[in-house]
């Protein structure tokens, strides 16, 4: 089976998952994938783009893993349960079970959005992670979530045709452990106070392996986003001679557009490639991993 849906246990409760296998005629690498899916809607609108670049990445010889977190798409719990620490220690098991039914010895982490900073923050908590790319990473949580607030305000404004609860309101709501909802989703207190806290800018990242930064841009004259900029040149610019900052044209297939975004082909070419180039084959690999 090329794609093996299944459910694999964490902590007390189980994570739906589906290990894309390296197709047949593909040199296959010793390394698994496992990618990290953004906050909520994010989720959601970015699906198939997960699924067609796991199927690309199964196509170069990559084990890839794409998981739901507790609480969200087919995994048990609820959304409103999960937090930053539930999604952290989700990734950290996802990364054994790729070991395991993937069997390969290392692992890297793909993270869009949020999941994106989550893939960062799991490279600083245990020491065998290979590398990470990072689509758009989200690297001040607490001004995201402040965005995240507006949509809420949208609906009200659609819902009351006013304002029935500001943003202030809300913050102080999720302070005082009352959940809010998102665009559907009820965010609680315990991730808000989590998330709030996390500034990659001023996060302790001591990662050396190589690192992808890409900044995705709708419009053809991209401007470098300077909190990427600074991200990368504060946290991994001189780290690893194979780190990376780099921007694609591509629509935001994170958010609600117009077009059905089935392929973000900038952007897989620009990660395939990287990766390739820094991996190798299995026998490069294993060479490049004799200097870590």
């Amino acid at each position: 089976m090329l794609e093996e849906p299944f459910f694999f246990d964490n902590n007390n409760y189980y994570l739906f998952g589906i290990l894309h296998h390296p197709l047949p005629g593909s040199k296959r690498k010793d390394l698994g994938v496992v990618l990290c899916a953004p906050f909520a809607e994010e989720k959601l609108w970015s699906h198939r783009v997960y699924v067609s670049f796991a199927r690309e990445l199964a196509k170069e010889g990559y084990s890839v893993l794409r998981f739901d977190y507790m609480g969200h798409g087919d995994s048990s719990g609820n959304f409103e349960d999960s937090t930053i620490q539930t999604r952290l220690s989700d990734i950290t098991r996802s990364i054994e079970i790729i070991k395991k039914k993937g069997e390969v010895r290392r692992v890297g982490l793909l993270g869009l959005r949020l999941g994106a900073t989550l893939a960062v923050m799991v490279a600083e908590r245990i020491s065998n992670i290979d590398f990470l790319v990072l689509w758009e990473p989200v690297v001040e949580v607490e001004a995201y979530l402040q965005q995240c607030l507006r949509s809420n305000l949208a609906t009200q404004m659609a819902i009351y045709k006013k304002i029935v609860r500001n943003r202030k309101e809300m913050t102080e709501d999720l302070l005082e452990g009352k959940p809010v909802n998102i665009e559907g989703y009820m965010m609680s207190g315990e991730f808000y106070k989590q998330a709030s806290k996390i500034d990659l800018i001023n996060y302790n990242i001591c990662f050396s392996s190589p690192v992808q930064i890409i900044q995705i841009s709708k419009n053809e004259k991209i401007r470098l986003n300077t909190t990427f900029r600074e991200l990368y040149e504060k946290k991994y610019g001189d780290a690893n001679d194979n780190n990376e900052f780099c921007a694609v044209v591509e629509e935001p297939f994170w958010s609600e557009i117009k077009t059905y975004y089935q392929n973000a082909p900038n952007l897989f070419n620009k990660t395939i490639t990287w990766l390739n180039g820094v991996i190798g084959t299995e026998s490069d690999w294993y060479a490049f991993s004799l200097q870590d």
